[in-house]
C-alpha cells in the first residue's frame, strides 16, 4: 500500500509537471507588468525615425527604451502557418508593427496583448520597423484572446505610399487588396521551394496591369508547395518592405481568393531548374555547337546563349524550342517574355510553328513574331502580349532562334516564358 502511494504521489507531481510545462509553452503568463504610461505604435515610429533618420550624426548603439511604458495592441499575424518564424505582426488604433520575438509560440492573431518596453531594443529589418527580440514570458500580458481582426482595403497605389520617414504608410497592417492576379509566369507555380526550404517571390499584379507587388514566402510555410492561383480575385495579407520595396506576407493560403482559370500553356522561369531541356524543351544545333544555357545573376535565373568563347566567335544557329501546345481551346492565346542582350550580333529571333515535331528545325515552316526585344546593355525589357491567335491548333510551338558569325555574336538572355489561353 505504501508502495502504491508513493507512486500515486509520483504520477500526480509528474502530470503536475508536464501541464504546467505545456501551459507555459502554448501561452505567455497573464502576470502583473509593471506600467508607467502606454504609448502608441505610430509614436514608436515617430522615435524610430527621429533616432536612425533624423538629421544628427548616425547613432552609434541600438535605442532602448528606458522606462516601464507599455504598447497595448492585437496580434495580426503570428506563426501558426510557418511563413514568419519567431515574428508576429500587431496593430492598434494608429498603426502596425513587427515584433521579433526570443522564442516560437504563445501568441496568436486575435490576442490583446500588452508588452513592456523597459529594456526593449527598437530598430529595424530591411526598413520593416520592429521591436527587437521580445521575451514573451516576462514582457507580454495577454488582456484576452479571440478578437475579430479586420484588413484595410486598399489599392496598390495606396499600399505603396510613404510617409515620415519614406517608410510605407501602411507597413505591418493587415491588408486586402482587390481585383488582383499573379503575373504571367507566376500564375501556377509553387509559392516556394518545400523540398529545399527555399523561399521565393512571386508577384501580383493589379486590374490594370502597370504595377507588381512582390508575395515572399518561406520554404518553411505549410503552404510552400501549393501552386499560386491563375485568375484574378483578391489577397488579404502583412505589408511589409525590404530596403524599401513592398512586400506581401501572406498569414493563411485561403486568403488568396482568386480563381484558377486562364492557367499558363507553359511558362519556363528557370529557377532552380536541372537544364534549359526541362518541361519538355529541346534544343537544336543547325550550325555550330553553341548552346543555350541556365544562367544566373544578381540573383536572376535565366536562359543564356553566347557564341564567344576563349577569344573567338563561332559561326552558329541554335534553337530553343517548347514543347507542343494544343491550343484549339484557347480564345486569343498570347506569349510574353522578358529579354535582355548585350554586344553587336544577329538579333535573337522568335519564331512560331505548327507542324513541327523534331529535328531540323529549317525542315518545318516556321513564322517570325515581332516582340518588343531589349535594346541592349544587359537592360532587360517585356515583350508585351504577343497575339498566337494566328496560329491556333493541336501541335503550336515556340522557339528562341540565335544566330552568330565567325566575326559577331551578341549574347542574350531570356526568362519568364509564358503561354497563357487569353
Amino acid at each position: 500500500m505504501k508502495m502504491k502511494y508513493i507512486l500515486g504521489l509520483s504520477l500526480l507531481a509528474g502530470l503536475i509537471f508536464l501541464n504546467s510545462c505545456k501551459k507555459k509553452f502554448e501561452l505567455p503568463p497573464k502576470q502583473d507588468i509593471p506600467v508607467n504610461g502606454y504609448i502608441t505604435v505610430d509614436s514608436i515610429v515617430k522615435k524610430y525615425i527621429n533616432y536612425y533618420l533624423g538629421t544628427g550624426p548616425t547613432p552609434t548603439k541600438l535605442f532602448r527604451f528606458d522606462s516601464d511604458i507599455n504598447l497595448e495592441c492585437t496580434v495580426t499575424a503570428d506563426e501558426n502557418s510557418g511563413n514568419i518564424y519567431k515574428t508576429v505582426y500587431v496593430e492598434d488604433a494608429t498603426g502596425g508593427l513587427q515584433i521579433k520575438l526570443i522564442a516560437s509560440g504563445g501568441l496568436y492573431v486575435g490576442d490583446k496583448i500588452r508588452i513592456n518596453l523597459n529594456g526593449v531594443a527598437l530598430d529595424d529589418y530591411g526598413s520593416t520597423v520592429q521591436l527587437d527580440s521580445i521575451d514573451t514570458y516576462k514582457r507580454v500580458a495577454k488582456i484576452s484572446s479571440g478578437n475579430i481582426v479586420t484588413p484595410i482595403k486598399l489599392t496598390m497605389n495606396q499600399a505603396k505610399m510613404t510617409s515620415a520617414g519614406s517608410l510605407l504608410k501602411y507597413q505591418s497592417r493587415l491588408i486586402m487588396l482587390d481585383t488582383v492576379e499573379f503575373f504571367a509566369a507566376n500564375k501556377s507555380v509553387v509559392y516556394a521551394d518545400a523540398v529545399g526550404k527555399n523561399s521565393y517571390d512571386r508577384y501580383i499584379t493589379n486590374a490594370a496591369g502597370n504595377y507588381l507587388m512582390d508575395v515572399r514566402t518561406s520554404g518553411y510555410s505549410k503552404f510552400a508547395g501549393y501552386m499560386t492561383p491563375c485568375g484574378k480575385g483578391s489577397i488579404t495579407a502583412i505589408l511589409t518592405e525590404y530596403n524599401g520595396t513592398p512586400q506581401l506576407t501572406i498569414r493563411d493560403v485561403k486568403e488568396v481568393k482568386m480563381t484558377n482559370d486562364n492557367c499558363p500553356y507553359i511558362h519556363r522561369l528557370f529557377d532552380y531548374e536541372p537544364s534549359v531541356l526541362y518541361g519538355g524543351w529541346s534544343m537544336e544545333n543547325v550550325l555550330g555547337t553553341t548552346k543555350w544555357v541556365i544562367d544566373v545573376y544578381s540573383g536572376q535565373t535565366y536562359a543564356y546563349i553566347s557564341n564567344y568563347s576563349n577569344g573567338n566567335n563561332q559561326l552558329c544557329e541554335t534553337w530553343l524550342i517548347s514543347p507542343s501546345m494544343d491550343l484549339t481551346g484557347a480564345p486569343s492565346p498570347k506569349l510574353s517574355f522578358q529579354s535582355a542582350y548585350n554586344y553587336s550580333g544577329p538579333v535573337l529571333q522568335v519564331m512560331v510553328s505548327t507542324n513541327y515535331s523534331s529535328g531540323n528545325p529549317n525542315l518545318a515552316t516556321w513564322t517570325a513574331l515581332s516582340p518588343v526585344l531589349s535594346t541592349g546593355s544587359w537592360a532587360w525589357a517585356p515583350s508585351g502580349n504577343v497575339s498566337l491567335s494566328s496560329y491556333i491548333s493541336s501541335n503550336t510551338r515556340i522557339a528562341f532562334k540565335y544566330s552568330g558569325t565567325a566575326t559577331s555574336g551578341s549574347t542574350w538572355e531570356v526568362d519568364d516564358i509564358v503561354v497563357l489561353p487569353q
